[in-house]
């Protein structure tokens, strides 16, 4: 068994009392509460493991979606961005914040809770799209300009597919 799946963390109080009372507190016990306190954290965080790719496609789906859409209706490439009449790179700035970069950090969340999922090559896709964001986000958060931002990798459209 590997250690993380044979820990359990609690505080200073709870620690000693378990320690001491080892019968009130049976190993199956201990293993339901931690099985439900990470089921907790991984809802609350908005992620899950899923048991089939399908579902976790689905999850993706709508992240994906929302993402291509706002690029090509705001983005650098976007109608709007060549007219210089129009407010399209201030709605983009907006956008990146208030959409894409949330979506993407989701994204992510989804898939490194599914990696069981994965082939090795979306695993290559994957730590590609970990680039671009990161990289992407130090361009629209922390205003990096020595930084190129990697283009999206095209093969995530295709992810658990």
């Amino acid at each position: 068994m590997a250690l993380e799946q044979n820990l359990i963390l609690l505080c200073l109080i709870c620690h000693k009392i378990v320690d001491s009372e080892e019968g009130a507190y049976p190993v199956e016990l201990l293993k339901k509460w931690k099985s439900s306190h990470e089921a907790r954290i991984s809802t609350a965080f908005g992620a899950c493991s899923f048991d089939r790719r399908e579902e976790a496609r689905s999850a993706l789906q709508s992240f994906l979606r929302s993402n291509r859409v706002t690029f090509e209706t705001f983005g650098p490439h976007s109608e709007t961005a060549w007219n210089p009449l129009s407010d399209a790179v201030e709605i983009w700035r907006v956008r990146v914040r208030e959409v894409i970069i949330p979506n993407n950090r989701m994204i992510l969340k989804i898939l490194d809770f599914n990696t069981h999922l994965l082939s090795s090559g979306e695993m290559v896709t994957l730590e590609k799209f970990r680039i671009h964001v990161d990289e992407f986000e130090r361009k629209h958060v922390f205003g990096a300009t020595s930084s190129s931002v990697p283009k999206f990798p095209e093969e995530m459209n295709e992810m658990l597919r």
